[in-house]
């Protein structure tokens, strides 16, 4: 991070969604649930007029998009086996099916950085950018990404 930044961050709660690691030896294997959080770093080399780094209440964008991948759903990796059998169950009102490179936590918080970081491009242009993005399962375990562009 460059010293002359501007950094703040956000976090989003509240997000039960059903996953499974189909390539895991372990229990993981298994379809299984968590309330997911998002935490977002923001930085900036310049504040807005009011002298934030973004305006928190306009990401409405990005939490409606949380919403749509990560409220109530069933996430499942592209290449799953069971593909078939999950859009069966999506196609009856089952589940609301979300296809992902890798739904897990390190696949969730890249997938995340990623879709989040257009949605702030389209709302900032260059002046703030997301340097951070952790995605939890639970109290215990979590993910991180940090673009190449904010290491130190």
């Amino acid at each position: 991070m460059n010293p002359n930044n501007f950094k703040s961050t956000k976090r989003f709660t509240g997000f039960p969604c059903t996953h499974r690691q189909w390539k895991a030896q372990s229990h993981c294997r298994f379809v299984h649930g968590y309330s997911r959080e998002f935490y977002f770093e923001f930085e900036a080399k310049e504040l807005t007029q009011e002298g934030w780094v973004v305006d928190f209440g306009g990401l409405k964008e990005l939490k409606a998009w949380l919403e749509y991948f990560f409220d109530h759903t069933f996430l499942v990796a592209k290449d799953d086996p069971e593909m078939e059998a999950f859009v069966k169950l999506n196609k009856d009102g089952a589940i609301q099916l979300r296809v992902l490179p890798n739904p897990g936590m390190e696949g969730s918080a890249l997938f995340v950085y990623e879709e989040g970081s257009k949605i702030l491009k389209k709302l900032y242009g260059d002046r703030a950018w997301i340097s951070r993005v952790e995605v939890s399962e639970n109290d215990k375990n979590s993910a991180i990404y940090i673009p190449e562009s904010s290491r130190n």
